[in-house]
């Protein structure tokens, strides 16, 4: 009887599907110790060493980043104690590339005793490459590389947990003026700068928006009048050192902080706002005079 007409059982089929690697995913098993005794496949991204296996290892033995592999193998810990499952991605490095891995790790159970560890790894960097490209165009700003305003729908800070929160409105003065006098290009440097003066003013914990045109808006948590005057105090300084080279440069500013969260968000960046544009006013007259 040739192979064509021949009936498998189940059985066969996944025995030479795991002979053979023709799963689409790696399975894998491991012991109360977290030592491999079973995988489909062996990786290039883990060390297998000269007879290339992994039987026998654990994470720690085989995995290139060791503080990856620790991760892993505390995992497999605590999935032995707990009998929890775990599901994450996880993003390596291979040939100069990033990659994304999904890995299912899964309790084996014997009369309610954990015996083991089961699991499942699926290459998902195609996915994960689409779905980080969708957000880079979603949330970010192509000029600048700062958020776009579609971010406060993503990252919410409407929290008691970030009180007392700053917001910082700016706006590049006189941009229409520099699009008129120098071009569009010296204008989309005008922006750039402020967004550049911006991330280096902010301090990590907080973020940077490009709001409009040529309005952006800073949110920090935790950060009351006094933290917050002084960040406003750094884009100030930074801009007056700006000037030398682009005498153009001219950012107004406003800030409130939220302290209570019976008063909205955007109550709080309307008030910065008028404040922002009281310091336009302000900045014009300046110069008039």
């Amino acid at each position: 009887m040739d192979a064509s007409s021949r009936k498998y059982s189940a059985d066969e089929l996944l025995q030479y599907a795991y002979k053979y690697n023709q799963i689409p995913v790696i399975l894998f098993a491991k012991d109360k110790e977290g030592r491999y005794i079973y995988t489909s496949e062996v990786e290039s991204l883990v060390d297998g060493g000269k007879e290339h296996s992994i039987l026998g290892k654990t994470d720690m033995d085989i995995q290139y980043d060791s503080a990856l592999g620790k991760e892993y193998y505390e995992q497999d810990r605590k999935i032995i104690e707990t009998g929890e499952s775990y599901h994450f991605y996880s993003e390596l490095e291979q040939g100069g590339r990033k990659i994304y891995k999904e890995i299912s790790k899964n309790p084996v159970c014997i009369n309610g005793e954990v015996i083991g560890v089961c699991g499942v790894v699926m290459d998902v960097t195609e996915l994960m490459t689409l779905k980080k490209n969708f957000e880079t165009l979603t949330f970010y700003d192509k000029l600048t590389g700062i958020y776009n305003r579609n971010y406060l729908l993503k990252f919410d800070f409407n929290k008691q947990e970030n009180l007392p929160c700053a917001y910082i409105m700016c706006d590049c003065n006189d941009l229409k003026g520099v699009n008129d006098r120098l071009g569009h290009c010296d204008g989309d440097i005008y922006i750039r700068e402020t967004a550049d003066i911006l991330k280096a003013s902010v301090p990590t914990e907080g973020i940077c928006i490009r709001y409009g045109g040529d309005e952006f808006l800073a949110v920090i948590p935790n950060c009351d009048e006094a933290d917050c005057q002084a960040i406003v105090d750094e884009i100030n300084y930074r801009q007056l050192k700006k000037q030398c080279e682009s005498p153009y440069m001219n950012i107004a500013l406003g800030y409130c902080v939220r302290h209570d969260m019976a008063i909205s968000e955007s109550e709080i960046i309307e008030k910065a706002d008028q404040r922002m544009y009281a310091d336009k006013k302000k900045r014009k007259m300046d110069v008039w005079r």
